[in-house]
């Protein structure tokens, strides 16, 4: 489905989204290509008033009070582009670099940035056309983003690298082989394309896509957790969750609720353990952090990053490209991955404890000559201690640059980094769970929960029981390649 910006409507993440992963074609309007055109106006009649503008007739950083030749100045635009693409591998997935060049356009599509139409058209063919510039995830050390928007945009005038397969090929063949020519920015248009924060915001909206079904995969954990382990259900209940004002708390306990409806109810009565009764509140605790940062990319993209920007007829700097609540935003989603991950683990170690279970400790048949499944929840261990240590924000801590005319920064390409490291090892944790879950359902001798069977049922099949010891990494890949593929619904019941 074509995604179409309108005049004075602002772009939404699910557009973004949509051109990102399912290759939406961009569609740019006469009326919206108009109302680009006259914010190029304004801004060619402000630079024609003379003046000092910052990047355009002057340096960067510390040398923002040279003054440029006029031979300088023409060629200044390109020049831009080039000497800060200073990354190197690893590259953004194509759909994390796609949203950025769509990140990018659509504020460039709000008229306040005084590019051209011609650049918009560049961008949005290249959307359309499979382009894909390589784009460094790590070594972002700056106040903005001009490394890795360097190496996204020189990739129009056919300098730098494109992903292509398992690889890089030069930007100049692929646009070439696309019969494009290289584009030739105007003026302030080097500068515009380096501004901003789109690569912290296209990230933003990645990120929390890909966790919110990492954490609708994390809830069918918990529940099947619970239902193998024998523990009492009722914390786990659509009416515990009606205890107070929350309506996450609600959705995610009638959702519990919903898949754990028909459990056996030979359950002991005494209260389980407190990472079972917990799962509720920090399941929540993760959509809700979801949320957030969803809700702030939205308002980020939303919003004009330009600096200089062009207010009132006067070119102004601003700190906009300071996305620290996108920075914060994934630092806290992080912590709640590794929060969510703890109580997953804890919940796999009950599940070896006979007392709990009432099944034979190590969930091995013959305790003993036996060692079960007790090793793997040594792995799951292993990946929460690593999550513990990247749960410390990449968001805090200063540093001078630029001989100290850039002495503050996001690192929010750092917490995306973070966050997606984090997302791998939360779902190591999860599939380690539902192993144990596994094991238990078989040495019971009971089928899971009827509302379980989505999941349950592929779980089953592709991990056999382990009657023997045997090397238990290939379960782990296996049951991580179901997940990969299971769509986990929403939260809510109904």
């Amino acid at each position: 489905m074509t995604v179409a910006w309108s005049p004075g409507v602002a772009p939404v993440p699910e557009e973004i989204e949509r051109i990102a992963y399912d290759g939406a074609p961009v569609h740019l309007s006469p009326e919206l290509m108009a109302h680009v055109a006259r914010g190029r106006e304004r801004l060619e009649r402000a630079l024609g008033a003379g003046g000092r503008v910052y990047g355009v007739t002057t340096g960067q950083g510390f040398l923002a009070d040279r003054d440029l030749t006029p031979a300088e100045v023409e060629r200044h635009q390109h020049d831009l582009l080039i000497g800060r693409a200073v990354g190197s591998a690893p590259w953004l997935d194509a759909p994390e670099a796609r949203a950025l060049m769509a990140v990018r356009l659509a504020r460039f599509c709000g008229g306040t940035a005084g590019v051209g139409p011609g650049l918009c058209r560049a961008i949005a063919d290249r959307l359309g056309d499979g382009f894909v510039p390589a784009v460094p995830r790590t070594g972002v050390g700056c106040a903005g983003e001009v490394i890795p928007l360097a190496h996204a945009f020189q990739t129009l005038l056919g300098i730098g690298a494109v992903l292509e397969g398992d690889g890089v090929a030069d930007a100049a063949q692929a646009l070439a082989r696309r019969g494009a020519e290289p584009y030739v920015p105007l003026a302030k248009e080097g500068i515009a394309l380096l501004a901003g924060s789109p690569g912290v915001t296209a990230l933003a909206i990645c990120r929390r896509r890909s966790v919110a079904a990492l954490a609708g995969r994390l809830t069918w954990g918990a529940a099947c957790a619970a239902d193998a382990a024998g523990v009492p259900l009722d914390a786990l209940s659509a009416a515990a969750g009606r205890l107070g004002p929350d309506p996450v708390l609600r959705g995610v306990a009638a959702r519990l609720g919903a898949m754990l409806e028909g459990a056996d109810a030979d359950r002991p009565p005494s209260q389980g353990p407190v990472s079972f009764r917990i799962a509720p509140q920090v399941l929540a605790h993760l959509w809700r952090t979801t949320d957030r940062l969803g809700e702030d990319a939205a308002r980020a993209l939303a919003s004009a990053d330009d600096s200089p920007a062009l207010i009132d007829d006067a070119f102004v700097s601003t700190g906009a490209f300071h996305e620290i609540g996108l920075a914060a935003g994934m630092d806290a989603l992080t912590a709640a991955l590794a929060r969510a991950a703890d109580a997953a683990a804890q919940r796999t170690h009950r599940l070896l404890d006979g007392r709990v279970t009432g099944l034979p400790d190590q969930l091995t048949p013959r305790p003993g000559p036996r060692c079960g499944l007790v090793v793997l929840h040594k792995r799951a261990v292993a990946a929460v201690h690593d999550l513990r240590r990247l749960a410390v924000p990449a968001s805090v801590g200063l540093m001078d640059t630029s001989l100290g005319q850039e002495d503050a920064q996001t690192f929010g390409f750092a917490a995306a980094e973070a966050l997606r490291a984090a997302e791998s090892l939360a779902e190591e944790v999860l599939a380690i769970e539902l192993i144990h879950a596994r094991q238990a359902w078989a040495l019971r001798g009971r089928d899971p929960a009827p509302g379980l069977a989505p999941l349950a049922g592929p779980l089953c099949a592709a991990v056999p029981p382990v009657a023997e010891d045997r090397p238990l990494g290939p379960d782990v890949d296996r049951v991580r390649a179901l997940l990969a593929g299971f769509d986990p619904g929403g939260r809510r019941a109904g």
